[in-house]
């Protein structure tokens, strides 16, 4: 009986610790193009979540939400050259697709590039996914730096008409990152840009799938006792 029960809250568990995400969309304006705004129930990411945090400035600082939609802790604070957009993207984004949405406006590389930290992360280790987007097609998209490692796209870069999805030539995933993020790009460099349409902080490992590995022990012993 006792090991019933326990099988059972541990089955709870597997339902109610729930890994989270933290997500921002740069946008180029707040007012001028709504349809960049993500809504808290739209899906954009390659770790496809809602609850995205709209940052509708070239430069600021804001606090943020997890894709549960409630206070994580951890703020962010970017810099950049300006704002810009894909208009390629411009009628998916108002139709509300998600990932056209995020793709649709981006921090630009004027100047000193785009650049930003997310501190007090509520995560013991964390992914971070961070996607670019672009107004020309042609180039590369330059190399970024993260927590003092730098990091590459591969291949050229394309608008949204070419490239609606994310891979490896408009994203960069990062694994095994603990403390807080730190990202510095460099400045553009003639077709060959650095521009940022948003990112995501993925929390690793998912307390679900410890759980489920704690379930299936204890299946294992019950059934070597039966």
């Amino acid at each position: 009986m006792k090991l019933k029960l326990t099988l059972t809250a541990l089955a709870a568990l597997t339902f109610t610790a729930q890994a989270t995400t933290i997500s921002v969309n740069f946008v180029e304006t707040s007012g001028g193009h709504p349809n960049q705004l993500l809504a808290a129930t739209t899906f954009a990411g390659i770790d496809s979540q809602s609850n995205w945090n709209n940052a509708p400035t070239p430069n600021g600082t804001q606090a943020l939400n997890n894709s549960a939609g409630i206070v994580s802790g951890a703020s962010v604070s970017w810099s950049s050259g300006g704002v810009w957009g894909d208009g390629d993207a411009n009628n998916d984004a108002t139709a509300g697709v998600g990932n056209a949405q995020l793709m649709r406006g981006y921090l630009d590389d004027g100047g000193a590039g785009a650049d930003w930290t997310v501190s007090t992360i509520p995560y013991d280790s964390y992914t971070a996914i961070i996607y670019y987007s672009t107004d020309a097609a042609g180039g590369l998209y330059r190399p970024i730096t993260v927590n003092d490692t730098e990091y590459s796209t591969t291949g050229t870069k394309a608008r949204y008409l070419g490239q609606p999805n994310w891979d490896a030539t408009n994203s960069i995933t990062v694994t095994g990152l603990t403390g807080d993020l730190v990202v510095n790009n460099l400045a553009r460099d003639g077709a060959n840009r650095a521009s940022i349409a948003g990112f995501q902080i993925v929390q690793v490992p998912e307390p679900s799938g410890v759980a489920l590995l704690g379930l299936a022990g204890l299946a294992f012993i019950f059934r070597r006792r039966k």
